[in-house]
C-alpha cells in the first residue's frame, strides 16, 4: 500500500484541484444526504410560440426550485482547518486497521478520499444526533400520513364505499371545548379523493410553507447511541450505492482472507471510530468463539424506519 498522510489544512479562498479531489467522496455523499436548493428566475418555456408575441416571450420568466449541489464540503473544510471535527480516532489507527484497509483496496475504494469521508460522517452524525435541534415533522408529512391511513382503509365493494376496519376522524376545537367527528366511509373517502386530486400542485419540487419544520420544544435532548450507529450505517450504505456500478473490485480469490462484505466493513468502522467499544462490531464474538459479520444489523434493526428529526448544528 502506498504511503498516504492527511493534509494539514484546506485552501478556502481559491480552487485547488488536488485538494478538491480529496473531498470527492464527501461531495458525493453531501449531495445525497444534505443537498442545497435555491429559487432562481429562468425564462419560461412557451409551448405554442406561434400564439405568443415573440418579444414578450423573451421577457417572460418563471421561478424554479433548482438543485445547487451541497454546502457541506465547504463547511467541512472550515471545521477540518479549525480542528473541531467530532472524530475521536486518529489517522494512524485508521491506516493500521488492516482488515479495513484491505477491504477498501479490494473494493477499489480510494483509502485517502475515504478518510475524509469517514471524518465527515462522524462529524455529521454528531451534529445531528447529539447537537442537533429537535424539529417536528412538516405539515406535508403529517397530512400524507393521515391520507395514507385513509386510503388504505377505504374499500370499494361495487358501488358501496366501506371501511376495511372501523375508523373515526376527530377534529378537536379547544377554544369551544367541542369536537367534530367523521366516521362514515363516504365523507372520509371524499376527503381522501380531494387530497389525491390536488396533491400534485404541492409536489416535492415546489417547496411551500407546508415543508417548514418547526422546533419541537418537547423533544428529547439527544438520540441514544444506537441511533448514531444506525445513522452512520445508513450514510455509508448510501455512499456505497453512489459508487459506479462497475465490475472493478478485485477477484475475491486474490484476497482469500479479505472480506468484501460492505456491511462488515461499516461494522468495523463503527469500532474504529469508537461509536461502540463492543468488539463484536469487528465481526468476531470472542466469548462464543464465532464469526458475527451481521452484528451491526442485529443492533440497529429496531431503528430501520426511524427518522431523525433534527436540524444539523454544524451543516446548515
Amino acid at each position: 500500500m502506498e504511503d498516504i498522510k492527511p493534509i494539514d489544512k484546506f485552501t478556502l479562498d481559491k480552487y485547488v484541484k488536488e485538494e478538491d479531489d480529496l473531498l470527492e467522496y464527501v461531495e458525493m455523499l453531501g449531495c445525497k444526504c444534505h443537498p442545497d436548493y435555491d429559487f432562481i428566475r429562468v425564462k419560461k418555456e412557451i409551448e405554442d410560440k406561434a400564439e405568443t408575441n415573440e418579444a414578450a416571450a423573451e421577457e417572460e420568466e418563471e421561478t424554479k426550485y433548482v438543485f445547487m449541489g451541497t454546502t457541506v464540503t465547504q463547511e467541512f473544510k472550515k471545521r477540518y482547518n479549525a480542528k473541531v471535527l467530532n472524530a475521536h480516532y486518529t489517522f494512524e489507527k485508521y491506516i493500521q486497521y488492516k482488515d479495513i484497509q484491505n477491504t477498501l483496496e479490494a473494493l477499489n475504494i480510494d483509502r485517502e478520499k475515504f478518510w475524509y469521508l469517514l471524518l465527515f460522517v462522524s462529524d455529521y452524525i454528531y451534529g445531528s444526533c447529539l447537537e442537533g435541534i429537535k424539529v417536528k415533522e412538516t405539515s406535508r408529512v403529517l397530512v400524507e400520513k393521515l391520507m395514507q391511513q385513509l386510503g388504505k382503509n377505504i374499500g370499494n365493494s361495487g358501488c358501496i364505499l366501506s371501511f376495511i376496519k372501523p375508523m373515526t376522524l376527530t377534529l378537536k376545537l379547544q377554544e369551544k371545548h367541542r369536537s367534530i367527528e367523521i366516521d362514515d366511509p363516504i365523507s372520509l373517502a371524499y376527503i381522501y379523493l380531494v387530497y389525491e386530486a390536488g396533491k400534485d400542485y404541492f409536489s416535492n419540487d415546489k417547496p411551500t410553507r407546508f415543508d417548514t419544520q418547526e422546533i419541537d420544544r418537547k423533544g428529547k435532548d439527544t438520540e441514544p447511541n444506537t441511533v448514531l450507529v444506525a445513522m452512520f450505517y445508513h450514510l455509508l450504505k448510501s455512499f456505497f450505492k453512489l459508487l459506479p456500478k462497475t465490475n472493478t473490485s478485485k477477484p475475491a480469490k486474490v484476497y482469500s482472507t479479505v472480506s468484501l462484505n460492505k456491511t462488515l466493513l461499516i461494522s468495523r468502522l463503527v469500532y474504529l471510530t469508537r461509536l461502540s467499544t463492543d468488539k463484536r462490531y469487528t465481526g468476531v464474538d470472542e466469548k462464543k468463539d464465532k464469526q458475527c459479520p451481521n452484528f451491526i444489523k442485529d443492533q440497529i434493526k429496531s431503528y430501520k424506519d426511524y427518522k431523525i428529526l433534527r436540524a444539523n448544528k454544524f451543516y446548515k
